[in-house]
C-alpha cells in the first residue's frame, strides 16, 4: 500500500528513529540534531562553592561571636565583679588581696573569721552602671546590706591589652569604712569591736578599718568598770566612717568599792604623815615657833570622810565628800618657855578628787585639793 503524502509539509518532518538529543536541550537552528549538547556542572562543583561561601559566613559569625565574648570578659565590671563575689562569699582575704588593699595584723576586722562574726554584711550586688573613659573607668554597684541597697562607686585603670585588642582593667583599692569609738574612761581601756579587742588612746578614743557591716562594740573593764554595749554600721566602700560610737563607763560594785577603798588609803597616807602640812593632802597645821623643837609629830584622824563616786568626767570617776572628816595634829615641844605639847584641830578632811583607773591591785585615786586649799587649818 502506497504512503499518501499531504501538501501541508508533513512529509518534511523526519521520522523519529532519527532524532538525537537529550529532552530539554534545544537543537540550534542549522545545526545537526545529532550536535553535541553544552556540558553542565556537576553536584560536586555546585556542593564545593555552596561550602565555600557557608564557610565564609560562619567564620565572620565566629568573628562576631568571639569579639562579643571577648568584650564581655574584658569589660571593666569583671574586677568589680570577681571582689563583691569573694566578699558575698565570706573570702575576705582572697577578695582583699584582689582588689590591692593593705592591711597588717593591727586591722582586726579585716579577717575571714571576723567578718563572718559582723551582722548586716553583703550579701549580694547588682551593677548599675559602667562608664570608660580611655583609661580610666569607673562601675556603679548597689550592695545589698542588711535589707537595704547601698550605692558605691569603684574606679578602675586600665592596665593594658589582650590581643592588642581587649582592654585589661585593674581595680583600685577601695577607700574602706572605718568604726570610730570615743569612751568616756582612762586611756588604754580595752574596746571590743566584733569580738576583736583594741585599746583606746589618751584621748580616749579607737578606730579599726572594717568591711561593710554593723559591729557589735562593747567595753572590757574587767571586774572594774563597763559601759553600755553598742552597735557600729560600715555602709558599703568610699571611706565612709560609720557614725562615731560614743561610750560612758560606769563603775561596777567592785570597782566602787575599790575607789573608796582607794580614797581611804589616800586619807590614811596624809595622817600617816609627820609634817605639819602632808604633802598632796587637804589638811595641814601651822603656826609653828621658831623658837621651839618640835617631836613626836603626828596626825590623828577623828572621823574618816565619806565620799560618793560619780560618773567620768574630763580626770576620771568623779568622787565627792558628801561628809568631811576631821583630823588633829599634836607635837612635843621644847623651847625657852619650857616643854608641853602643841596641838592643831580638828580640821576637815576632804578627799574629793577623781578615781582615774584601774590596775590588777585595783582603783588609782587622785586629789582633788592639795594642802587645805579649800579648807580651814588651825
Amino acid at each position: 500500500m502506497t504512503e499518501q503524502h499531504d501538501a501541508d509539509g508533513w512529509d518534511s518532518v523526519p521520522k523519529v528513529d532519527e532524532i538525537r538529543g537529550e529532552w530539554g536541550t534545544p537543537v540550534p537552528a542549522g545545526a545537526s540534531a545529532t550536535a553535541r549538547p553544552r556540558r553542565k556542572l556537576g553536584r560536586g562543583p555546585i556542593a564545593a562553592i555552596v561550602a565555600g561561601g557557608a564557610a565564609i559566613v560562619l567564620l565572620a559569625v565566629a568573628g562576631v561571636v568571639g569579639y562579643s565574648v571577648g568584650s564581655s570578659t574584658h569589660s571593666a565590671d569583671r574586677p568589680v565583679r570577681a571582689f563583691l563575689d569573694d566578699l558575698t562569699a565570706g573570702r575576705v582575704d582572697d577578695a582583699l588581696r584582689a582588689a590591692g588593699i593593705d592591711h597588717d595584723k593591727g586591722d582586726g576586722l579585716l579577717t575571714d573569721a571576723a567578718y563572718a562574726e559582723a551582722e548586716g554584711r553583703v550579701t549580694g550586688y547588682r551593677i548599675a552602671a559602667t562608664r570608660d573613659d580611655g583609661d580610666t573607668a569607673t562601675v556603679t554597684a548597689y550592695l545589698r546590706q542588711g535589707g537595704r541597697d547601698v550605692s558605691s562607686t569603684f574606679t578602675l585603670d586600665k592596665a593594658g591589652t589582650d590581643w592588642g585588642v581587649f582592654p585589661v582593667w585593674e581595680l583600685e583599692a577601695p577607700a574602706l569604712g572605718a568604726v570610730d569609738v570615743s569612751v568616756r574612761g582612762p586611756a588604754g581601756t580595752k574596746v571590743l569591736v566584733g569580738g576583736q579587742a583594741v585599746t583606746t588612746s589618751k584621748d580616749g578614743t579607737a578606730t579599726l578599718q572594717a568591711l561593710p557591716g554593723t559591729y557589735d562594740v562593747t567595753v572590757d573593764g574587767g571586774k572594774w568598770y563597763t559601759a553600755d554595749a553598742t552597735t557600729s554600721t560600715v555602709s558599703g566602700f568610699g571611706g565612709t566612717a560609720s557614725s562615731p560610737v560614743s561610750m560612758t563607763t560606769k563603775l561596777t560594785a567592785a570597782g566602787e568599792q575599790s575607789a573608796k577603798a582607794a580614797v581611804d588609803a589616800w586619807v590614811d597616807g596624809c595622817i600617816a604623815s609627820t609634817d605639819a602640812a602632808p604633802k598632796g593632802c587637804s589638811f595641814y597645821a601651822y603656826g609653828e615657833d621658831s623658837a621651839y623643837t618640835y617631836t613626836n609629830q603626828k596626825w590623828t584622824l577623828d572621823t574618816r570622810p565619806t565620799v560618793s563616786v560619780g560618773s567620768w568626767l574630763s580626770g576620771g570617776w568623779v568622787v565627792t565628800t558628801t561628809t568631811y572628816g576631821r583630823a588633829t595634829f599634836t607635837a612635843d615641844i621644847s623651847g625657852p618657855g619650857g616643854v608641853g605639847t602643841a596641838s592643831a584641830g580638828p580640821m576637815n578632811v576632804n578627799a574629793s578628787g577623781y578615781v582615774t583607773g584601774f590596775t590588777d591591785a585595783g582603783a588609782t585615786f587622785r586629789s582633788a585639793v592639795g594642802n587645805g586649799s579649800s579648807d580651814t587649818g588651825s
